[in-house]
C-alpha cells in the first residue's frame, strides 16, 4: 500500500501545482521580476538590470535570467511563464530534501519530509503560485546547509566549503547579502556542532571563500561599466537592512519578538503542530540519537534569530529554514508513533477530525454563491470529495502511513483551491483586472506612437509591466528632451503643475487612482529634486544604454 500512496502523492503534485497557475494578475513583486527580465530580452543587456530603461539596483540579476529563459522557451512573457520556474524550483527543493533525508531517515520518512516542503500552508496556498525569487533562493540555501553537513561530517572540508561557496555565488546573485548571512551562520552551526573551529583558518575555507568573492567580482566588474558600484552597494545594504530592528522602533521590535513564534507557526501549519513533541520531556535526548535530526534543529536555531529579531518579515523569507525544523519534528513523531504515546494519539485524532470535516464539506462547495462562475462545479466537487473520502478512509485505517496520506489530502485541498478559489479571485479582482485592462487600452488608443514616463512618476510595477508588455518594448523614463509627438504617463500627485492633454488613463491599484496619458502641454514644468517619494530604488535616473 505504501508504494501506491507514494505514487498517488506524486500524481497529485502536478495538478495541485499547475492547474490555473497563470490565471491571477501579477502582484507587484512578480511584475518587477518579469519586467526586468523582459527588458533584458528587449535590450539584449543581461548584465545591468533595468526597469523602464532605468537602472534597477535592488536585486542582482540571476532570477531575471531564469525568467528570461522561461519567456524565450514559452515564446513570450506571461503569468504562466513567470510562475513555472517557481514550481520547478519547488519540485527541486522537495527532491533535494528527499535525497539528503533518506540517508538518515529511510525512504518513507524522507518522502514525507520532502512533501512537507510542498504542503506546509504558506508554500501550498501562496508561495508556490507566485513568480518570486524566494522558493528558488530557499532551495539553494537549504542545499548549502545540507552539503555543509554531508561533507563536513565526513571531514571532507574542501568539498564542504567548495560546493557551498559556489552555491553562495548563486544565492548572492539571486538575492544579495542574505546569501552571505546564511552561509556564515550555517558554517558557524556546523563547526560548532562538530567542534571543528580550526577549519575557519585552514586553506579549504579561506581559498574557497576567496574564489567566491572572485567570481562575484567578475560579474560586478562588468556591471561597473553601467552603474557606479557605490550606488549598487548602498542599495544592497538598504535592501538587507530595511526590515531589521535598526529600521524600526523598539516597541515594534518587542511586539514582533513576542508574536513571531505564533505567527510563523500559523503560516507553516499543519506541520508545526508537531512542535508539541518538542515540549515533551527528553525531546532533545531523543533527537540526539540521530545526528542528522539534531543538527537540522541546531541549524534552524542558529539561523532563525536573524528573522526573529527583524520586525518586517514575510514568511517566504523563512522557507529554507522550516524543512530543517520539520526534520527534527518528523524524527520525534516517528519515535512517538512507534510507541503510540498519548501525544501522538491526540495529535493524530485532531488531524483526522479536521480531515473528516473537510471531506464532508468538499462535495457541497457549489452551494456557495461565490463559485457560480466555476464551470461544472458539481462534477469537480463530487470527484474531489470522492478522492478525499478514499484518502480519509485510508488515513483512519492505516496508522503506519498516516503522514503520507495527510500529504495526499493536503494536495487534494490545493486542487480544490485551484478549481474553485482561483477562478473566483481572478474574476472578482477588480483592481488587478483594471490595471491590465487600462494598460492594454492605452496602447490600443495610442497605437503607433511612442510611449514614455515623465521623470520620476511613480508607476506601480504591475501597471508598468502590463503597459510594457502590451507596448511590446521598453517604455522609458524621460528626464529631459521631451518629445512633443510622444505620449507620456505623468503623475498629477507628484507634479501638480504638469499638464497632459489626455487621450486615455492608466490605473494604479494601490493608489486607487488614474494617471492621465497623453501629450505634454506647454510650458513643461522644470521640477527641482523630485525623487523623494520613489519606492525601492525604482526610477533611479541612471540610464542603462
Amino acid at each position: 500500500m505504501r508504494k501506491g500512496y507514494l505514487i498517488l502523492a506524486v500524481l497529485l503534485l502536478f495538478p495541485a501545482l499547475l492547474i490555473n497557475l497563470g490565471l491571477m494578475v501579477f502582484i507587484d513583486d512578480e511584475a518587477i521580476r518579469s519586467l526586468v527580465a523582459q527588458e533584458m530580452l528587449w535590450s539584449g543587456n543581461f548584465v545591468a538590470p533595468a526597469m523602464h530603461g532605468d537602472a534597477y539596483l535592488n536585486k542582482p540579476p540571476l532570477w531575471n535570467w531564469i525568467l528570461a529563459a522561461s519567456f524565450t522557451l514559452h515564446g513570450g512573457a506571461s503569468e504562466w511563464a513567470t510562475r513555472l520556474p517557481t514550481v520547478l524550483s519547488l519540485l527541486g527543493f522537495a527532491l533535494t530534501t528527499f535525497l539528503f533525508s533518506r540517508r538518515h531517515f529511510g525512504n518513507y520518512l524522507a518522502a514525507v519530509h520532502a512533501l512537507t516542503v510542498v504542503t506546509c500552508g504558506r508554500m501550498l496556498f501562496w508561495d508556490s503560485m507566485l513568480g518570486l525569487i524566494d522558493v528558488c533562493f530557499s532551495w539553494l540555501v537549504y542545499t548549502q546547509i545540507m552539503l555543509l553537513y554531508h561533507f563536513g561530517s565526513k571531514g571532507r572540508w574542501w568539498l564542504a566549503f567548495g560546493c557551498t561557496y559556489l552555491l553562495t555565488v548563486a544565492t548572492f546573485m539571486l538575492k544579495g547579502l542574505p546569501a552571505i548571512v546564511f552561509q556564515g551562520l550555517s558554517i558557524f552551526a556546523l563547526l560548532g556542532w562538530r567542534r571543528e573551529w580550526r577549519q575557519l583558518i585552514r586553506p579549504a575555507h579561506l581559498i574557497t571563500g576567496l574564489v567566491c568573492v572572485a567570481l562575484l567580482g567578475i560579474y560586478y566588474l562588468q556591471y561597473s561599466q553601467y552603474v557606479d558600484l557605490s550606488q549598487v552597494g548602498r542599495r544592497l545594504f538598504v535592501e538587507s537592512g530595511k526590515r531589521t530592528a535598526a529600521a524600526h522602533g523598539i516597541w515594534e521590535t518587542v511586539g514582533h519578538v513576542f508574536a513571531f513564534p505564533f505567527e510563523m507557526s500559523y503560516h507553516f501549519l499543519p506541520w508545526t503542530l508537531l512542535l508539541v513533541y518538542l515540549l515533551r520531556r527528553g525531546a532533545w535526548r531523543k533527537l540526539k540519537s540521530s545526528d542528522f535530526a539534531a543538527f537540522c534543529l541546531v541549524a534552524f536555531l542558529v539561523n532563525i534569530p536573524v528573522y526573529w529579531l527583524s520586525p518586517e518579515v514575510y514568511p517566504r523569507y523563512l522557507l529554507m529554514l522550516f524543512p530543517l525544523l520539520f526534520a527534527g519534528l518528523l524524527y520525534l513523531h516517528r519515535w512517538h508513533a512507534e510507541r503510540r504515546t498519548q501525544t501522538y494519539t491526540g495529535l493524530r485524532y485532531l488531524l483526522l477530525g479536521i480531515m473528516t470535516l473537510c471531506t464532508i464539506a468538499l462535495p457541497f462547495v457549489p452551494l456557495l454563491p461565490q463559485v457560480e462562475a466555476v464551470t461544472f462545479p458539481w462534477v469537480k466537487s463530487i470527484v474531489l470529495g470522492g478522492v478525499a473520502g478514499a484518502v480519509l478512509i485510508g488515513s483512519w485505517r492505516d496508522r503506519r502511513n498516516f503522514l503520507l496520506l495527510l500529504c495526499c489530502f493536503l494536495l487534494i485541498l490545493r486542487i480544490g483551491f485551484n478549481l474553485f478559489v482561483l477562478p473566483v479571485r481572478a474574476a472578482t479582482n477588480e483592481r488587478g483586472n483594471a490595471v491590465r485592462a487600462t494598460a492594454q487600452s492605452v496602447v490600443r488608443t495610442n497605437a503607433g506612437r511612442e510611449l514614455a514616463i515623465y521623470r520620476y512618476t511613480l508607476v506601480e510595477p504591475a501597471t508598468g509591466y502590463y503597459l510594457s508588455e502590451a507596448y511590446g518594448r521598453v517604455v522609458p523614463r524621460h528626464f529631459d528632451r521631451y518629445d512633443p509627438q510622444a505620449i507620456y504617463v505623468g503623475s498629477p500627485l507628484q507634479y501638480r503643475e504638469l499638464r497632459i492633454r489626455a487621450t486615455d488613463s492608466l490605473y494604479l491599484r494601490h493608489l486607487d487612482t488614474l494617471y492621465p496619458v497623453g501629450h505634454l502641454a506647454n510650458p513643461i514644468p522644470v521640477p527641482g529634486s523630485d525623487d523623494a517619494d520613489l519606492r525601492d530604488g525604482m526610477g533611479s535616473g541612471i540610464r542603462i544604454e
